[in-house]
């Protein structure tokens, strides 16, 4: 009878430390991952009247405190600074400091993957006398990957010929406006002749335009657009479309592989 009991009792203190560990695991729960980086969003307004519609900028996040430097065509020529906090289950609220006589405010939530703040019931609003104001608004945000990497392939020419193409990129950290620089080369070959453009830009969102001058090769300029994939690390940039004066001149577009 005595060992049946100190069974039971073996049973009991195993079944209550596996309930213990069941709620340390509980309070252990994911959290909304960190928001440094580059950031790309758009809004959706009452009548999906697309107005002012784009916003980029850099988010920087320390602990719970989370700042922003958007950009926005309401707000031309001006950084719209924010500041605000995440919390442990990832709401989001970010208010502007620096608009003279309206204020900015964003409240969302950040999804536990990673990569997206979202909006609902109109919570992105701007009050004040700006052309956008009052604004009230449900908005979307994705974080844009670095465009770092090298990526190559050939693009088609409107003018039926073809060439190909070597992008090396370094995207490095946001600066005091909330731009990235991004620096490199682009090579193109084709043949006709061969061409090297030197890039070196600052550029937020999910997208560059970039004008190039070559530094090897014959004489040419070029005027290079490209976007990121929204999610993951880039392996392609798409909508490559370069217009290119001198060696190999045309419009090529298409996308380059990440090597």
């Amino acid at each position: 009878m005595g060992n049946i009991s100190l069974r039971l009792l073996a049973l009991a203190a195993f079944l209550l430390a596996g309930c213990g560990a069941g709620n340390n695991f509980g309070s252990t729960a994911a959290a909304a991952p960190s928001l440094t980086g580059n950031w790309f969003f758009t809004t959706l307004y009452p009548g999906n009247v697309p107005a002012n519609i784009v916003y980029a900028g850099a988010i920087s996040q320390q602990s719970t405190n989370v700042t922003a430097i958007l950009h926005n065509s309401c707000f031309s020529n001006q950084d719209i600074d924010l500041s605000g906090s995440e919390d442990a289950t990832g709401n989001l609220t970010l208010t502007s400091t620096n608009l003279a006589g309206n204020v900015v405010t964003i409240k969302g939530a950040v999804t536990v993957t990673g990569g997206v703040i979202q909006t609902s019931s109109y919570a992105f609003t701007v009050t004040g006398s700006a052309p956008c104001a009052p604004l009230s608004a449900s908005l979307s945000g994705s974080q844009i990957p670095s465009f770092t990497g090298n990526f190559a392939g050939s693009l088609n020419s409107t003018l039926g010929t073809t060439a190909s193409f070597a992008v090396d990129l370094t995207q490095g950290s946001a600066n005091a406006d909330g731009q990235f620089p991004l620096t490199g080369t682009v090579a193109v070959s084709s043949s006709a002749c061969s061409v090297t453009f030197p890039l070196s830009i600052f550029f937020s969102g999910e997208g560059f335009t970039a004008n190039l001058t070559s530094s090897s090769g014959p004489a040419s300029t070029a005027v290079l657009t490209a976007t990121s994939v929204v999610t993951g690390s880039p392996s392609f940039l798409s909508n490559v479309d370069i217009a290119i004066t001198g060696c190999n001149a045309g419009t090529f577009t298409g996308s380059l592989t990440k090597q």
